[in-house]
């Protein structure tokens, strides 16, 4: 009837199910509970003198009994009522069962003859247990004996028991025979659907995940349902099969109130948790409407449309960012109590458990963020400007909260993290440049020998040759130091763009040489081990040698020092 790969298929859903009946806490726990082991589990241990022994008929438990009556301990008072009940069961009557109280505790009776009698020291007082319970459960559980009883003898009921177990065995070999050609039927569709909209996972060129693999985990989703679906109906079938016969109803009932309970624990979760979802949406969407007005209206600072006297448009970006991160924060915090699931111990585990490796593991993260927040604030450099910190000259692309990017003039991108940009002088060339400009100036060494006027003339004239240069204000000369063997001339000169400050600088060097070969002027720094033999000074007709102009007479005469002065000069020296 069936192939062999079916059979191997069913035999395993059966052995699944099996096991899983077998290892149920609900299929262990219709098992009789003894007092024993309720003591044991809580550290006790049972008077040696006195067992306790549970009363099981029909695989059903009825009642324990933990003390002695009239000399007879637990054991004897069980067999007792078994052979009573039994004699009982024998005449094929229904009898009534019922709970009457006695002088010694709760007396329980079928029909109009007793059976035994609980006491009030047969209770398990730390479970805290009643006499009205455990009569009343003790009812409950011998009627049900009897009724299966006297089913279980006749006839009819077996063989529609029987009728019943064999077709529920068919339709469940049928519905496995279905679920497993519908495996490879609802595959093949599977995948002809995942086919159409699947593709390559790529990350920056790199294919993680190819289609063979993605098909792969359909394969196996597919065979998770098909197993799911199979142990599903195997649960069923196992339910129904064994509420159908009176001696293993109990194994049914623990089976079907399992899944009973699990699917009402299940519901009642989301309906529980239905109220606190709305909280929580609610919760959300208000954080996302007061977000985007924060959003909005920081963009206009940014954008310069907004002007404040305590948010700046350089700041306005993190600031923004700072915020929302807070009320994010804040929403969470807000939430958290309405999350289904918050006040579980695994819930409140797994947050201390993140609150700790932040905790360990974020000490350089802060010292990082706040230096990035006070170079923010402090709005020393932004993205875009032109700086030079320490050895590293080049334009900002980011200033994040944790470290700096800068792009030099080679190409190269440097992270300079923020606690180091703090502890450096930061040398900003864009940020007066549109105003006042930025001078860009270079240090040369003449000897005394020079006319300090041809210098100035010469240094003046490759800086208006040099492109990049501005031509107002126009470039000066400062004679910086007087040295024991050269003075130290520097040519200042107004940059028209900072960030090509260094290109500009070179070129500067290379017209700076040209002009001083062309008009036959050293470039060098003496050094002698003693004073020359001829003295070295300029005489005066050599003060104004080209490119240098004499302003006039007029300026000569204010030139030219007193005689007086100069005799007292050469006293002096």
């Amino acid at each position: 009837m069936f192939t062999q790969t079916l059979r191997c298929y069913l035999l395993r859903i059966a052995a699944a199910a099996g096991l899983a009946v077998l290892f149920s806490p609900f299929f262990i726990a219709a098992w009789p509970v003894t007092a024993d082991s309720v003591m044991a589990e809580i550290g006790l241990s049972p008077a040696p003198a006195i067992k306790a022994d549970t009363l099981i008929i029909q695989n059903r438990l009825i009642a324990v009994f933990r003390a002695s009556m009239m000399g007879h301990s637990p054991a004897e008072r069980v067999e007792k009522m078994r052979e009573r009940i039994a004699e009982l069961l024998d005449t094929a009557e229904k009898h009534d069962v019922a709970a009457l109280p006695v002088a010694q505790g709760m007396l329980i009776q079928m029909g109009n003859s007793g059976i035994f009698v609980i006491s009030p020291a047969d209770l398990d007082s730390l479970a805290g247990e009643t006499l009205e319970g455990v009569s009343k459960r003790t009812v409950d559980n011998l009627t049900l004996v009897i009724q299966a009883e006297l089913r279980e003898r006749s006839l009819g009921y077996l063989l529609t028991a029987i009728a019943l177990t064999i077709l529920a065995t068919v339709v469940f070999l049928l519905i496995l025979t279905g679920i497993r050609r519908g495996h490879r039927t609802f595959y093949e569709l599977l995948e002809k659907v995942a086919r159409k909209g699947i593709s390559k996972v790529n990350i920056s060129g790199v294919e993680l995940i190819d289609t063979n693999r993605q098909l792969a985990v359909i394969r196996r989703l597919a065979d998770v349902l098909t197993w799911a679906a199979g142990l599903f109906v195997a649960y069923i079938w196992l339910t129904f099969s064994l509420r159908r016969f009176p001696y293993t109803r109990p194994w049914g009932d623990s089976l079907r109130s399992y899944m009973l309970s699990l699917l009402q624990d299940f519901a009642l979760g989301i309906v529980d948790a239905i109220p606190g979802l709305i909280a929580v949406l609610l919760i959300f969407f208000i954080t996302r409407l007061l977000i985007r007005f924060i959003k909005s209206f920081f963009t206009a600072v940014e954008k310069g449309q907004i002007s404040l006297p305590w948010v700046y448009a350089e700041t306005a970006q993190t600031t923004r960012r700072m915020i929302v991160f807070v009320i994010w924060l804040f929403a969470l915090v807000l939430a958290y109590p309405y999350l289904p699931g918050s006040d579980s111990a695994a819930f409140k585990g797994l947050s201390v458990f993140v609150g700790l490796m932040l905790s360990i593991g974020s000490s350089g993260v802060v010292n990082q963020a706040m230096s990035g927040i006070i170079l923010i604030y402090s709005r020393a450099l932004k993205a875009g400007d032109y700086v030079r910190i320490g050895e590293i000259e080049g334009l900002v692309i980011s200033l994040g909260i944790l470290s700096t990017k800068i792009k030099t003039i080679k190409r190269e991108e440097i992270t300079i993290p923020n606690s180091v940009i703090l502890a450096t002088d930061v040398k900003n060339y864009s940020r007066l440049a549109g105003s006042e400009g930025v001078i860009l100036y270079t240090t040369v060494t003449i000897g005394y020998s020079v006319p300090w006027r041809q210098v100035h003339a010469l240094l003046i004239l490759a800086a208006e040759r040099t492109p990049g240069l501005r031509k107002q204000p126009a470039p000066f000369v400062g004679q910086v130091a007087l040295s024991d063997f050269y003075v130290e001339y520097q040519i200042n000169a107004y940059l028209e763009q900072p960030e090509k400050r260094l290109p500009t600088l070179a070129a500067l060097h290379a017209n700076i040489q040209d002009t001083f070969n062309e008009y036959g002027v050293q470039i060098m720094s003496p050094h002698y081990e003693s004073d020359p033999g001829a003295p070295v000074w300029v005489p005066k007709e050599k003060w104004y040698e080209p490119p240098a102009q004499n302003p006039g007479p007029l300026a000569n005469r204010s030139e030219e020092p007193p005689k007086s002065r100069r005799r007292k000069k050469s006293r002096e020296i």
